[in-house]
């Protein structure tokens, strides 16, 4: 529901535009005949017909648009009217032997561009009928033609021409750029929900993984004499996680729609990083994988999201260096100060990532899934995830990956984060 009024709205501002800017060329144009006519060609019979058109065009639109808070009425009412005076000065000038006799051209594209279908339908019927006349006209002989009389034909073709390439051209012009601004807001309001429902498909998916195996290890020690109140606490902390993620997904659906802020807080690398671990261990033990953490004595504090750092973030990266290792190897992690910044490298020794991959590892739209080295399954949502909400957290990451191990250079990915430390 949201999308389509999104969407409505961005239809009937640009619909808007285009009336404005027909109405101001219809103006503009009946003013130039009405100009030549009165002081070029001294034909002042007809001003009745053309000054009336062009009060009535001058009023009648923006009465209905400012006055009577009425869009379908000023779009009928300048649409008409310009097909009117646009006939009727065709008419003046020849009908079928006009100089601007493709103009009629112009009366669909209007109508069709202010009132959508049924007003490109209704200007193929004008057209029609106004050619039938035309014709009528001419073969019974009675045809006016100032243009022949008075004018200088070739001339007013020529200056027909280049104001009807000129009209033609800003048109089209002004409607592919309202098409390209439009499909890129909403391929951006795709990806926004695409996102958040990659967070609800990639990590909640992991968090239940850890607190699943917290409950076959509380089954199977209830058999024993051994208190299981540290697997229920890890549990809770899973179910709190899934909650929060919940959660933040809802928060962060309202920041993708200018409605509130990311919402940041203090929060310390350390004991996020340990959280994580924790949450983490049975992949790792799984594997026969050790983790090695090395943290300097630095508080480092940051302004972030707790759940998106933990859950979305840090989780997926770490969860990335088990899936790529081969059982029994390590996995190095550091965390420490770096001018303004606190700084977390992830260093695995595994299977690396190919060149192919790491190029377009961010591209929602590019195939980037792989195997783990047990076979795990992965879903390639993970990385841009990663790199998106960093970049909303004023953080940056860096992936480096090699397939084969160089001399003082070992094989596998290391990947920097940097985050702007709390002054």
């Amino acid at each position: 529901m949201f999308e389509f009024k999104i969407t409505a709205e961005e239809a009937q501002q640009k619909r808007l535009f285009y009336l404005k800017m027909i109405y101001v060329f219809c103006l503009v144009i009946s003013s130039v005949y009405l100009i030549k006519f009165n002081f070029e060609y001294h034909v002042t019979e007809f001003n009745t017909g053309l000054l009336t058109l062009w009060v009535a065009t001058a009023i009648l639109p923006p009465l209905f648009l400012y006055g009577y808070k009425s869009y379908s009425l000023a779009a009928l009412s300048c649409s008409g009217l310009a097909s009117t005076v646009l006939i009727y000065l065709l008419y003046l000038s020849g009908g079928v032997d006009a100089p601007g006799i493709f103009w009629l051209a112009a009366i669909p594209l209007v109508m069709g561009v202010l009132l959508r279908v049924r007003g490109a339908v209704l200007g193929y019927s004008v057209v029609f009928l106004t050619m039938i006349w035309f014709w009528y006209l001419k073969q019974r002989g009675d045809s006016v033609n100032i243009i022949a009389t008075y004018g200088n034909y070739s001339f007013e073709k020529s200056f027909n021409v280049c104001t009807f390439l000129l009209f033609a051209s800003i048109t089209t012009h002004l409607h592919i750029k309202g098409e390209q601004k439009y499909a890129k807001r909403m391929q951006e309001k795709h990806w926004d929900v695409e996102n958040l429902l990659r967070v609800l498909l990639h990590d909640v998916a992991n968090t239940l993984s850890a607190m699943t195996y917290n409950l076959i290890k509380a089954r199977g020690d209830q058999e024993q004499p051994v208190p299981i109140s540290s697997e229920l606490d890890k549990m809770e902390r899973a179910v709190n996680d899934i909650n929060n993620l919940l959660n933040q997904v809802r928060h962060l659906k309202a920041v993708k729609d200018g409605k509130a802020q990311m919402p940041l807080s203090t929060v310390s690398i350390p004991i996020i990083l340990h959280e994580v671990l924790e949450k983490l261990e049975f992949r790792a033990t799984e594997k026969g994988i050790k983790i090695a953490l090395d943290l300097t004595r630095d508080k480092m504090i940051v302004r972030s999201e707790k759940t998106i750092l933990s859950n979305v973030v840090l989780a997926n990266l770490i969860n990335n260096a088990v899936k790529f290792s081969l059982p029994g190897e390590r996995i190095d992690l550091r965390a420490y100060t770096e001018e303004s910044m606190a700084v977390i490298e992830i260093q695995d020794y595994g299977i690396g990532i190919p060149e192919s991959l790491l190029n377009k590892i961010y591209n929602l739209d590019a195939a980037t899934t792989r195997a783990g080295t047990h076979g795990e399954k992965g879903t390639g949502y993970g990385m841009p995830l990663v790199k998106e909400y960093l970049t909303m957290m004023g953080g940056s990451i860096v992936i480096t990956s090699r397939e084969v191990a160089e001399p003082n250079q070992p094989r596998g990915t290391k990947v920097v984060l940097k985050i702007p430390l709390v002054a």
